[in-house]
Parts: structure tokens; sequence; C-alpha cells
């Protein structure tokens, strides 16, 4: 144990990462992100761009009974399809007055649609200014006016009569767009489909379309991207061509991406994450792009026919693979529990050799090849069976994932950034990567730790322009020297890779005045198959606590098989003293490595999980700790109640 886990301080070393230069010709250099995507249409136009499962019902609409009722149907357009498709929407909204200089706002789940609505809009010079779907009409509102929208574009006819609600208190807008025509439209909205399937053909428009996305520049703004923080008004980080542009060319440099890779497409394009990673970055490269379908349950089912080379996710994604796995296991026989074990083991010591910078011997080879016949190829096949790279972020990854996939031949790359940084600060690379940490930084960016609050600073190329209409907000996290004050609290190794420890403002201070990391114990639990989500709190208290919210399908199964409990609702099943003893277990198991006065001394269940509709997750599935300790008041007093209590 470590002097500062005894004294509970927290000691920060000031240091300065190695900066790697971008290395690119003059030649190469995209001019903004049409520019960027243009040239990979003149290379790559007959190749497949974009991927999506057609609706049944626009099937049927559309004539199309090559399929039965019940199933649907992947279709797909080339690279020069889908310019032609940017091409007739942006004609489109030309004649609707979206211009140079104007703001449009997205509002939808993720979907091919959405990324033409949004090159469409950024080739006019105009600013595209994504809102989150789960977003309430208030919100909507508030982001419509900081941008002065004059259009929004919206999924669907729901999503359509909340804009409608407020649009009395937004004067700007002046047309609704919406993707899927299904349903009632409020008067003067207009169908997607009809926008610019019904526009004239024009030469001459065309042409000047073409002139005017020529003409847009690296200095100019793309993009307005709100954060989705935890105070009343998120604040509009303004991003260039060229913030986004750079993303692409430093992650080119350090990730063999090739035309021949499939991104599986899933998570919110409203974040900055997903929108670079799972856009920008695949389309510069010429790679296709193929959209999950928006039902979460499918996924996994979507991955087994998707195929997938890469994959964008946050950690839950496989803490809930990892879970399911070990399930699975247990429920197995003794013998294929065994296999399972060695061959996990096996994966350690391949990531040890990786560690030391040393090959695998010959007979380690030889019983990885068994291995992999008889457990990885299986596990593999969950996946689609073609994974080279999961690319991971938002939140911390727990190492003991990062080594499972790794010995399954599945490397996750996990990597850091910020909205404001649009996002690309660090990623572990192919040939250099180390678990529990995110990497080395990005090509021509700078970055150090200050050694006074151990916070993260960053200089370089993906900075954002500042927070718009809010000058104050900006000198406050851009210093008169350039340098990003991220919020967060990290390290450098000897190389110049980043650890995160935690939020600037996320560090609890005990009673006691000693500090605690929340976010590493958080990281921890979550590891175990029956934890879905976990808070540790304990700010000004004496001891830490934790709040948990079962994966009730793992704690189901085991419920199942226990003499006495059987099937009964949740709300019932966090309360019988079983299940809280086993939870109890789990805690101190996966945190058996902290310090003393780290660990929670209570840990209160939850009877479902945080969700972003209860104001308790934001869009990018960070915690609310403000709005979970509201919402469940009841739990916490338990947790800090001397006397004791009933947790469930």
């Amino acid at each position: 144990m470590t002097d500062e886990a005894v004294s509970g301080e927290l000691r920060h070393v000031a240091a300065t990462a190695p900066v790697e230069p971008l290395i690119i010709a003059a030649e190469d250099r995209a001019s903004s992100i049409l520019d960027l995507i243009h040239r990979a249409v003149v290379e790559h136009g007959s190749r497949e761009a974009l991927r999506w499962k057609l609706p049944r019902s626009r099937r049927q609409a559309e004539g199309d009974r090559s399929e039965s009722d019940e199933q649907a149907v992947w279709r797909s357009t080339t690279y020069d399809e889908t310019w032609r498709w940017i091409r007739d929407v942006a004609l489109a909204l030309g004649n609707l007055g979206l211009g140079r200089g104007d703001h449009a706002c997205i509002m939808s789940r993720t979907r091919p649609a959405w990324l033409v609505a949004d090159l469409a809009t950024m080739s006019l010079g105009a600013v595209s200014c994504p809102i989150y779907p789960s977003s309430e009409a208030n919100q909507a509102a508030f982001i419509i006016n900081n941008v002065g929208a004059s259009l929004i574009f919206v999924e669907n006819a729901q999503q359509a009569a909340k804009i409608e609600s407020i649009r009395h208190e937004c004067p700007t807008i002046k047309t609704i767009v919406v993707f899927d025509e299904r349903g009632t439209l409020p008067d003067g909205a207009v169908s997607f489909d009809d926008l610019y399937e019904h526009a004239e053909e024009d030469p001459d428009g065309a042409d000047a379309w073409e002139r005017g996305w020529r003409s847009v520049s690296r200095d100019d703004v793309a993009t307005v991207i709100h954060t989705s923080g935890t105070t009343a008004n998120p604040k509009g980080a303004i991003l260039t061509h060229g913030n986004l542009v750079f993303n692409y060319e430093a992650v080119h440099q350090v990730i063999d991406f090739t035309p021949d890779d499939i991104f599986l497409s899933w998570l919110p394009l409203s974040h900055i994450y997903e929108r670079v990673a799972g856009m920008v970055v695949p389309l510069g490269r010429g790679c296709t792009i193929a959209y999950a379908e928006p039902i979460i349950e499918r996924l996994p089912a979507n991955m087994v026919e998707v195929m997938p080379t890469v994959m964008v996710a946050v950690p839950r994604l496989y803490e809930r693979v990892y879970g399911r796995v070990l399930s699975a296991v247990e429920a197995g026989s003794p013998l294929k529990q065994r296999i399972f074990h060695w061959a996990a083991a096996l994966g350690s010591k391949k990531y040890a050799n990786h560690l030391a910078g040393r090959g695998d011997s010959p007979g380690l080879k030889l019983q990885l090849a068994i291995a992999d016949r008889l457990v990885y190829k299986t596990i593999r096949g969950r996946t689609g069976g073609r994974v080279r790279y999961f690319v991971s972020g938002s939140a911390p990854l727990s190492r003991e994932i990062g080594e499972f996939f790794y010995g399954l031949g599945m490397l996750v790359l996990e990597g850091y950034g910020l909205t404001e940084t649009s996002p690309f600060v660090s990623i572990n690379r192919p040939d250099d990567f180390v678990f529990g940490t995110v990497g080395k930084p990005a090509p021509d960016t700078e970055v150090r730790i200050d050694g006074s609050t151990g916070e993260i600073l960053v200089r370089g190329p993906q900075i954002m322009r500042g927070y718009l209409n809010a000058p104050e907000e900006t000198a406050k996290a851009i210093d008169p020297d350039g340098w990003f004050h991220t919020g967060d609290i990290g390290e450098l190794d000897p190389v110049g890779r980043i650890k995160i420890t935690d939020r600037l403002k996320n560090i609890i201070v005990l009673g006691n005045g000693k500090n605690v990391s929340p976010a590493p114990m958080e990281a921890a639990l979550s590891t175990s198959r029956y934890v879905a989500q976990a808070v540790v709190l304990g700010d000004r208290q004496p001891y830490t606590g934790v709040l948990i919210a079962p994966d009730f399908d793992e704690l189901g199964t085991w419920a199942a098989a226990q003499e006495g409990i059987g099937e009964m609702p949740p709300e019932q099943l966090i309360g019988v003293k079983a299940v809280q003893k086993l939870y109890d277990a789990e805690v101190k198991r996966t945190l058996a490595d902290f310090g003393a006065h780290e660990r929670p001394r209570r840990v209160a269940l939850l009877p479902r999980l945080l969700t972003e509709e209860d104001g308790e997750l934001t869009p990018s599935l960070k915690t609310k700790n403000r709005v979970v300790v509201t919402n469940w008041a009841d739990k916490i007093a338990y947790l800090f109640d001397e006397k004791g209590g009933d947790a469930g």
C-alpha cells in the first residue's frame, strides 16, 4: 500500500508527455469535412458506404414484396450514391433558405439520414447542431435558441410534436423536417424524403453547391455540440472543420483502419465520440458503416449479421458481454469450466508477454491455438467473428475486461477525449497498449499534468474555439496560454501514456479529511456480472457507501438456483437477505485491492437501473450524482445511518 493510500492524501506530480509530430503531406490535408469525404468518394465510389435495415412498413410502402412481413432486409448505398444523396438534400435545404452561417439542429436517433442531414447542412457552410433525442422540450428549446436555429431535423412525428409544443418559444425556427413520415405531422412540417426526392433537377444549382462546399475552410465552424453535463443549461462547444478533420488525420496515423473495415454504429451521433469515431473516421478512410437497429436488444443479433471488424462502444457493452460469458461458463459442466479458466489464463500469459516486449513461446502458441478452437472462437462468434478492434471511450474500462478480450483475440483500444477536444486526446495503439491507461496523446498534441491539482491539461489542433455565447465559461476552460482544462485528474507513465484517476469535482473528501477517488472502485465493481451500475458516495461522511443497480437478468438466474427464493419482482428480490449477502460478498471481492478507508462500508441495492429518462444519466451514460442523491434519498440515508436500518 502506498503512502498516499495510508494518509488519504492525493499527491500529484507535474509531468509533460512527449509530443508526436503529425506526419501528413500538404496535398493530403483536406480543407473541410466535405473535402475529406469527397476524396473518399473519388477513390472508393463503387464501394459500400452505408448499410442499414429498411423498416418493414417502408418496404411495403415502396412496393417491395421480396421478403415476408416479419422480415427486415439490409440495404446499402455506395460512396457515389451517398454523395448524391448529400447533394440532393443540400440543394433542397438551400431552396428552403438554409445558407452559409445559418444553424440547423438534428434531434434523432442514429440512422443514415442523420449523417446525410449533417453533411448536407455543413456542405452549405451552415452549422449543424445536434440535440439528444431524449431531451425534454425545454432542453431542446434552450439549444435551438442558443444557436438561433432556423431549421430542425427530427426523427418522427412524436419528436415533431415535441418541437411544435415549444415552437412559440423559438422564434427563429422556420422549418421542421421529419425523417420518418409515419404518423400525423404538424402543419408545415416537411417529410425528409419529400424534401429532396421531389426537388427539380438543377445542374446550375449542383455546380453552385460544389463551388460552395469547396469554399468551406478548416477555420469555418462545422458544428456546435452542447455538453450533456449535470447543470440545468448545457454549454455549446464550437467545433470547426479543422477540429474534426484533425481527428481523422491523427487517428489515421496511429490506427491501421482500411477500406475493408466494417464499422457497426449504434451509439448516438448526437455525441462527438460516435460522430467522429463512427462517422468521420470511417467515411474518410473509405470504410463501410453499418447501422444497428434502434432497439438495443437487437444489437447482439446485428453484430452476428453484420460481422463488423470495428466497433465503437462504451465500457458497459464490454462489461455485459464479459458478464454473460462468465454466467454461461458457470452454468456449464465442471469440465467446461476448467477448460474456460485454463484458456483465460493463457490470455493473461499472452498479455504479460506483450507488456514485457517478448514474443510468445512455441508452447504457448500451441496452447493458444487449442484454446481458440475450444473456447475463443465460440465467444468471438457472438460478435460476428471478425472484430479486429473494439474502441472504448466515455468512461473507464476495467483492466480485467481489457485482458479478457485480448485473450480472445479482440483488442480493446481505450481512448480519452471530451466534447471540447472534438474529442481525440489520446488512445492506446494496436502496437503500444497498456490496459488501465488511455494511451499516448494524439499526434501534434501537448498533454501535461498540473502539479498542484493533478488536472490533465491539453493543447492542440483539436481544442474547440470556445463555448457559444459564454465568454466567461470559455475563459475558465481555456487559459491565456491555450491550455484546455479538462476537469479530469490523471497521471503520465514514463513514456507518456495517460491514466485517468477521476474527475476533479468527483473526489470524495471524508469527514476525517481523507480523499477517496470513486471512479476506480466503480470500474472494478462493474466487473461483477451481478452489477449493472455502481455509484460510490461519501463526501463529508465518516466512510464511503455504494448504491448498486443489479443486473437483474444475472441476479434472476442466480436466485432461481437458490432454495427458497424463486422468481419475484426486483423491488422484492433486493430485500432478500441472501441477495444482500451476495452483493456484500461481490463488493468485498472486487474491491479487495483498495485501501481500507476507500472501500464502502455499506451497500444499498436499487430496484431498477439508473436511467436517462429519470435524469440520472447523461446521454453519454455518465452518472448525474446530484440527481441520484435526490431520487434515492432513502437509500443514501441507509448508507450513512450509523444506527443501521433496512437496505431494501
